[in-house]
């Protein structure tokens, strides 16, 4: 399976980060359109994560972006999947306790890069699932990999850089 998404120069686009005028507690909420390419035959779901490693020297931990789960399988996630997407969606680290943002908004959606200091690079994991993923809304990353465990049929990984 491959993972292709469109960049500008090398970087995403700014209407998904850091430009972005569509933003809820002046965070990008417009996911970004993504390609699969090789989806296997027997793919029953698709599972996406995105998270920024990048945020460790700045926040003590690795910033998670987006979590869903249980997407019905197809080639093009389109601009805005997130929250066009009835299916389960986890907890972004907007929800920690460092941040006192108490909003479920971001326990099921998309928060787009925004770094604060210098560009950044993002980790954007598709995985296509033998099965659906017993998860519900605003579940948390432990959870989510304790699901895939045993349930991935094939996984791509690419780095995005944001500023």
């Amino acid at each position: 399976m491959q993972i292709h998404v469109q960049l500008n120069n090398g970087y995403l686009p700014q209407r998904y980060t850091r430009e972005a005028t569509d933003r809820y507690h002046a965070q990008p909420v417009e996911s970004f359109p993504m390609m699969l390419q090789d989806i296997p035959a027997q793919t029953v779901a698709l599972a996406v994560s995105l998270i920024d490693y990048d945020a460790v020297p700045r926040t003590g931990f690795p910033f998670i972006h987006w979590l869903a789960a249980n997407i019905p399988v197809m080639t093009e996630l389109p601009a805005d999947f997130s929250r066009q997407f009835t299916g389960p969606q986890g907890q972004t680290s907007w929800m920690s306790r460092f941040y006192q943002l108490d909003d479920p908004y971001f326990a099921q959606h998309y928060a787009g890069p925004n770094p604060p200091d210098q560009p950044h690079h993002y980790t954007l994991t598709v995985w296509a699932l033998k099965t659906h993923l017993a998860l519900a809304n605003g579940f948390y990353y432990n959870d989510f990999r304790d699901q895939l465990a045993g349930n991935v049929l094939a996984k791509d990984e690419i780095q995005l850089l944001a500023q």
